[in-house]
C-alpha cells in the first residue's frame, strides 16, 4: 500500500538552499584545521626548545627561571615571579 499526499497550492514558506553554506562550512573546517596546526606547531616548538634548555648548566637554569629537579627533569620555577626571577 503506498501512501501519497499531493498539494494544489504552492509552497511558499520554504526558502531556496544557500549558495554560501558549503563555502560557510569549508571555511569553519580550514579554520579548525588552521587552529588545530598553530596548536601542534606551538607544542612541537616547546618541547625543541625544552630540550635545548636541558643541556644548560644548573646556574644558568637558575638565571633563567628554570630549576633541574632529582630526576633531571627541568621545570619553572614555582613561588618566584618574573620579575624577580630577573633581578627587577
Amino acid at each position: 500500500m503506498i501512501i501519497s499526499h499531493t498539494y494544489d497550492g504552492t509552497c511558499g514558506g520554504i526558502a531556496p538552499a544557500s549558495l554560501r553554506r558549503p563555502f560557510v562550512d569549508v571555511a569553519r573546517v580550514i579554520a579548525a584545521i588552521r587552529g588545530r596546526t598553530a596548536h601542534l606547531f606551538a607544542a612541537l616548538q616547546q618541547q625543541r626548545t625544552m630540550r635545548r634548555i636541558a643541556r644548560f648548566s644548573d646556574h644558568r637554569l637558575h638565571d633563567i627561571g628554570f630549576e633541574r629537579d632529582w630526576d633531571e627533569s627541568v621545570n619553572r620555577m614555582q613561588g618566584r615571579s618574573t620579575a624577580a626571577r630577573l633581578g627587577h
